[in-house]
């Protein structure tokens, strides 16, 4: 059975540099190209603060859903 070579960075650059956000909400939307809109959002008193916006394909998406799911032990069922 053949074998998939998985590709590994040889490094990790972390930019310390990077504000730590506190978000109480995320926007999602998903375009027909795979693609996909995460907007994420603070709420302050009378006021929404949109902190980050994204794009990003499914799959990668899916790797962060799935790594979320695992880290909090939490699986949802489709309804």
């Amino acid at each position: 059975m053949p074998t998939r070579k998985i590709s590994t960075p040889k490094e990790t650059y972390i930019n310390n540099d990077l504000p730590v956000l506190y978000v109480d909400d995320v926007v999602t939307r998903r375009r027909d190209d795979g693609m996909n809109y995460l907007s994420f959002t603070t709420n302050i008193p009378g006021l929404f603060v949109e902190q980050v916006r994204l794009m990003i394909d499914d799959k990668q998406l899916h790797k962060i859903i799935d790594n979320l799911c695992r880290s909090t032990d939490y699986y949802p069922n489709r309804t």
